[in-house]
C-alpha cells in the first residue's frame, strides 16, 4: 500500500504541475486532470483513514474527515 500511495501522491503533484504550466488546453482537457487528481486524492485519503483508524482528537474538522474515512 505504500507504493500506491507515493506513487498517488507522485501523480497529483505531475497532474497539478501540468495544470499550472498548460494554459492553451479545452474544458474538457482540465476536467481529466482535475479527475485524475481526485482520484489520487482518494487514495491517500482511503490510505489514511484506514492508518489513523484509532486517532484520537478534538480537532472537529479532522474528527469529520475520520469519520468519512475510517474503515
Amino acid at each position: 500500500m505504500t507504493k500506491e500511495v507515493l506513487e498517488a501522491v507522485r501523480e497529483a503533484s505531475i497532474s497539478i504541475a501540468c495544470l499550472l504550466d498548460d494554459t492553451d488546453r479545452t474544458v474538457l482537457e482540465y476536467q481529466k486532470d482535475i479527475e485524475h487528481i481526485q482520484d489520487q486524492i482518494t487514495i491517500l485519503e482511503d490510505y489514511l483513514g484506514a492508518k489513523y483508524h484509532d486517532f484520537e482528537t478534538k480537532d472537529i474538522l479532522l474528527n469529520t474527515w475520520l469519520q468519512n474515512y475510517r474503515r
